[in-house]
């Protein structure tokens, strides 16, 4: 009898065990109390994962065909002609109240010229971003999430490879379709990445049942970790809510850095923050080209600068959108009719000023300057090639147009009995565009422009740069002169995970030392992810 007693209470447990499970706690309460009711369904995939049988980091792809739109759209209560008036309309979220909110909101509200900056940058874009919330009936906080992800930077690219306004990392974003070569990187692309963030978010927050809070840091930290978390609080009996869950640092502080700028907007005047007025109608407009056009010809045939076409458009990497597509550009609305007028009366052969070639195996330069119906002069000219010896897989960038009026891949000079021959700077580990500047006496923008570049691009290893005779010279002229004089640039460096005194020193071609009394370090002291340090480089006769 004790043995069959013993029995029935074991497998009694194992039915109370197998039928109950922690719920999440409320999101506006801190305390760790849980309820006993059922596991949510999502507790099983997380129980595969963490044993192995998912990939631990990658993304969740789950059928897009009910997620991209919601039939209903969410109008707006008032007719309000400013979008951040507009957006708190569409919060869902914002009522939540947390410490760790109050925390960041007080950073955000003694940084306001912080907001200001953001504010500014966001203006082309929020209108097009919160439609697209709007559109899909998710919280309109979500629409605030590039301040937190980029800052409203468009070219931001983060240690970890992120780049983008929503700084996809690049196995994510081909996942999502997001293309990414030499020409074109589609993380950069605004409203691709939109489309792209909105649909990954709308897939984590359907796989942990409707919980925005832990879609919002799995879109942050990964599911995999995410999923950790809670399996390490089930075991031990904690809450499994966002607020309860131990996580990284950065996800730690992530979302109450979103309520925090919600909050701010929502309350901005009495809080005394400035905020860019942003018209609360279309803004930009996504105009097909129909093939590659060189974004320099676009220009002109609007109102609108080089560099504005290039803001607009950051995912265009080089001088012209890519060959293979996306053919298309988001242009200002009141610049589109005069556009594709334009572009209606323009030549296919006007089109563009350059093409790309990749060199194949038994090509030689004539085979190729007829391909393209140009001279073997004109080729070897454009490429600063000294002979005719080329090789199979690397590239040759060909000219278009006028055949007597070959353009080169940096700016010529006008003065008179000077060649302006071209230096060939191959890109090395470390390399950025003011380290490069710097060793020709540029500026990084002027260095950058010469390649029909942006300073915010991002350079690979063994990308070659063109830099001109005269750049070299007047480098040259200003190391002889700099024997007897020298001049001091005070930089600050923001350390880098990885980053020691030593390598520091050596990046900058100064001394450990130095950098101690610059900084008033202490010879036991670490350095930190993130901590700024004074440098001071000294301009000599030597390169640095």
């Amino acid at each position: 009898m004790t043995i069959k007693y013993l029995f029935l209470i074991f497998f009694s447990l194992i039915f109370i065990s197998g039928c109950s499970s922690l719920d999440k706690a409320s999101l506006n309460n801190n305390s760790e109390t849980v309820s006993v009711k059922k596991e949510p369904d999502y507790l099983s995939d997380i129980n595969a994962e963490i044993e192995g049988k998912q990939a631990e980091d990658a993304p969740i792809i789950l059928s897009t065909d009910n997620l991209a739109h919601t039939d209903e759209t969410k109008k707006s209560k008032s007719d309000t002609g400013d979008v951040w008036l507009r957006l708190p309309e569409l919060y869902q979220l914002s009522d939540i109240q947390n410490k760790r909110i109050d925390t960041q909101k007080k950073w955000f509200l003694k940084h306001k010229k912080h907001l200001k900056d953001v504010s500014k940058r966001a203006a082309p874009f929020l209108y097009f971003i919160t439609e697209e919330v709007n559109k899909r009936n998710m919280p309109g906080e979500i629409a605030l999430l590039p301040i937190i992800e980029s800052s409203f930077r468009p070219r931001a690219y983060s240690n970890m490879k992120a780049s983008g306004l929503w700084q996809f990392v690049p196995a994510t974003g081909r996942s999502f379709g997001l293309k990414q070569n030499w020409w074109y990187d589609g993380r950069r692309d605004v409203y691709h990445s939109t489309l792209a963030a909105l649909t990954y978010l709308q897939q984590l927050n359907k796989y942990y049942k409707g919980d925005w809070l832990l879609a919002l840091a799995a879109y942050n930290a990964g599911a995999g970790n995410i999923n950790k978390a809670i399996k390490k609080n089930l075991k031990k009996g904690k809450a499994i809510d966002y607020w309860s869950l131990s996580l990284p640092k950065e996800t730690y502080k992530y979302i109450p850095k979103l309520l925090a700028i919600s909050q701010i907007v929502q309350n901005k005047q009495a809080l005394g923050v400035n905020l860019t007025p942003i018209k609360n109608t279309p803004h930009l407009m996504l105009v097909q080209t129909g093939s590659q056009i060189d974004l320099s010809v676009a220009a002109k045939m609007t109102d609108l600068s080089l560099k504005e076409i290039r803001n607009y458009n950051p995912a265009f990497k080089q001088w012209a959108t890519d060959p293979d597509g996306p053919h298309q550009l988001f242009l200002p609305i009141n610049q589109v009719e005069k556009f594709e007028k334009q572009l209606a009366l323009l030549d296919k052969e006007d089109r563009l000023q350059w093409h790309r070639h990749k060199i194949r195996s038994g090509e030689s330069l004539s085979v190729i300057a007829h391909k393209y119906k140009i001279s073997v002069a004109a080729l070897k000219k454009s490429n600063h090639l000294k002979s005719t010896r080329i090789r199979a897989g690397k590239y040759l960038m060909v000219p278009s147009g006028d055949a007597n009026n070959i353009p080169v891949l940096a700016k010529t000079s006008s003065k008179k009995k000077h060649v302006n021959k071209q230096k060939i700077y191959k890109v090395r580990p470390g390399d950025s565009f003011w380290k490069i500047a710097k060793k020709f006496n540029l500026s990084h923008k002027n260095l950058a422009a010469m390649n029909h570049l942006s300073s915010g691009d991002t350079l690979s290893i063994g990308q070659e740069l063109s830099i001109s005779n005269q750049a070299v010279q007047q480098s040259s002229t200003a190391s002889s002169s700099s024997m007897k004089s020298t001049q001091k640039d005070v930089i600050k460096y923001k350390v880098k995970s990885g980053d020691s005194l030593y390598t520091i020193s050596k990046q900058f071609k100064v001394s450990i030392n130095d950098l101690k009394r610059w900084n008033q370090l202490d010879v036991q002291q670490y350095l930190q992810p993130g901590q700024e340090l004074k440098v001071i480089i000294i301009a000599s006769s030597q390169p640095i």
